[in-house]
């Protein structure tokens, strides 16, 4: 993985480093994939349409010191792109767990909003 460095213009008004990334992410039953994440928010595409300001629900799949495990998630969408055969997702998190993925359940059963 690699840090993003330079800001990218337009989103001067983030107050975490990014991390890129490629995880496998699961959002209202279709997958997709982490693009960058940080403490604060997630990058993500999928196929899955959504909209700015509406909260969603995610997991993403985490490999720790050689452990499966999943971050369960929720948050603000804050910005859409639409691009060829995808949908980029920014979402603002408000809240996330570790969990294993054998014990994981629905997130939208876990994370109180």
């Amino acid at each position: 993985m690699q840090t993003s460095q330079a800001p990218t213009p337009g989103h001067s008004r983030r107050t975490a480093d990014r991390v890129l990334s490629e995880l496998p992410v699961e959002i209202g039953g279709v997958a997709g994939l982490t693009r960058n994440v940080s403490a604060t928010g997630v990058y993500l595409e999928t196929t899955l349409d959504q909209t700015p300001g509406s909260r969603v629900r995610f997991v993403v799949e985490v490999n720790v010191k050689g452990e499966l495990l999943k971050m369960v998630c929720a948050g603000e969408v804050t910005r859409v792109e639409h691009k060829a055969g995808t949908v980029g997702v920014a979402v603002k998190l408000t809240s996330s767990f570790f969990t294993d993925t054998d014990h994981a359940e629905d997130p939208a059963e876990q994370v109180d909003d």
